[in-house]
């Protein structure tokens, strides 16, 4: 556990484990998560990434689909992309 003041003006000093543990760096954003009566710091662009997963997910369901079906189309879209590039 880590332990960290807060300063006058509501600023927490991150600890430098965390910020190695998130792979935090100057300028980085940081997202508070409010989890079941508890806050949760991670790294911004993790929220996001999660998010997109989250609407990816619901997108596919109600269109009737799978993560595998989406991964079935990606494939063959590469099979063609690389066959295009290689056309002489």
């Amino acid at each position: 556990m880590e332990i960290s003041r807060l300063s006058s003006k509501g600023q927490v000093t991150i600890p430098k484990s965390i910020r190695d543990m998130l792979n935090l760096s100057e300028g980085d954003r940081v997202a508070f998560v409010v989890e079941q009566g508890k806050v949760v710091v991670t790294k911004a662009s993790l929220i996001a990434l999660q998010e997109l997963q989250q609407a990816l997910s619901q997108d596919l369901a109600i269109r009737g689909e799978t993560e595998k079906d989406v991964m079935k189309e990606l494939s063959l879209v590469r099979e063609e992309l690389s066959g295009e590039r290689y056309k002489t």
